[in-house]
């Protein structure tokens, strides 16, 4: 493919990132405690520095593939054996994000349904959302944020009226609270390290500003998540409901006029549209991931072959989640803080030893 043709258009690409990155957007009780702010902080200041170093490695690559990129920069095995571990992260995430989405629709709104049945209508949905690939995935972002995207800002924004700003000044004083880890506060923007699966099919002159537009759209995103649930429900309160931002959609008010009756399922509905594009995405990095492996050449042999395993692993983590949650968490740690600097570095080095041969070559000519 010429790099010069943009697969996307700039706001897909960016749409891409925020919907990658929004998979973690039920948020974890445990998200909030000591330090919750300066965690969130350092999780940004991670997702923006590796955006910003993923973009200039493709600039300094000819691969507009991730694959292509490991192999180019760190040579053949190590980069098959980097993506068979991503292979298996990306199918933790999207056991967490099925689990997770699951155990909400089933506590809020399909109080009867199976639990069983869910996550394999969903991941049923994921396989024909990728089938034509990432661009199809794109096209379905970009007609879905506005719906997503209003709704969400919203509920964030009637949150602001139940503010209590007491319940803020624990964050300023983290002594007195329990602590809250930085894997957790990754959990929403994590899923931005897919955007290096797609980010090579763009113009790369425009790059930069995609990735760290939908990156610090979800910055702030996160934010507000942060100082609404605290604001309404409390650090310790919080911490003792299972989905903070679902029932921070059922308590929104505004001038003392209610607006919860039953106000969760729009949220509900947002949650699941979000799910669907970002299980869509982390399915598809999986599946490039094991291509990258295997040497096939199209993800769709291993789109359907994927199903049945990650509906067997959703299914067992319904009961016990902890492998899926420390390969998620941990993943994209080492990810956003180890992978992309070591391409990164490897890129450098590579461009700087170009540099320099061509500058010997020109002085030979001469």
């Amino acid at each position: 493919m010429d790099k010069s043709k943009s697969t996307f258009s700039e706001w897909q690409l960016t749409v891409l990132v925020m919907a990658a990155g929004m998979c973690g957007m039920y948020f974890y009780p445990e998200n909030f405690g000591r330090w919750s702010g300066l965690s969130l902080a350092i999780a940004v200041a991670l997702a923006l520095l590796s955006m910003g170093m993923l973009a200039k490695c493709f600039s300094l690559s000819q691969s507009i593939s991730f694959p292509g990129l490991l192999r180019e920069q760190l040579g053949y095995i190590p980069a098959k054996i980097i993506l068979a571990g991503a292979a298996v992260y990306f199918a933790a995430e999207i056991c967490r994000v099925t689990v997770k989405q699951t155990q909400m629709t089933g506590l809020f709104l399909l109080e009867k349904t199976p639990p069983q049945v869910i996550p394999a209508v969903t991941l049923l949905t994921v396989c024909f959302i990728i089938t034509s690939g990432i661009r199809q995935v794109a096209r379905a972002a970009e007609l879905l944020f506005p719906a997503v995207a209003i709704p969400l800002i919203f509920i964030l924004a009637m949150g602001l009226f139940s503010l209590d700003y007491g319940e803020l000044l624990p964050l300023l004083r983290p002594n007195e609270l329990p602590v809250a880890s930085l894997p957790e506060w990754l959990s929403p923007l994590g899923g931005v390290a897919a955007a290096a699966y797609f980010a090579g099919y763009y113009d790369k002159k425009r790059l930069r500003r995609c990735l760290l537009s939908g990156s610090s759209a979800l910055a702030v995103l996160c934010v507000g998540v942060l100082i609404c649930c605290t604001g309404v429900f409390s650090i310790e309160g919080t911490k003792h409901l299972s989905f903070p931002l679902t029932e921070l959609s059922r308590v929104v008010s505004i001038g003392g006029i209610s607006l919860n009756h039953r106000f969760d399922i729009l949220y509900i509905m947002i949650y699941n549209a979000v799910t669907l594009l970002s299980a869509g995405i982390l399915l598809y990095c999986c599946c490039i991931s094991l291509c990258g492996v295997f040497n096939v050449k199209s993800h769709s042999v291993f789109n359907f072959l994927l199903l049945p395993v990650i509906y067997a692993l959703s299914y067992l983590s319904l009961s016990d989640s902890t492998i899926a949650e420390f390969i998620a968490n941990w993943g994209k740690l080492l990810f956003l803080c180890g992978l992309i600097p070591l391409i990164f570095a490897a890129a450098l080095v590579r461009n700087y030893r170009e540099v320099k041969q061509k500058e010997h070559e020109k002085q030979d000519e001469h």
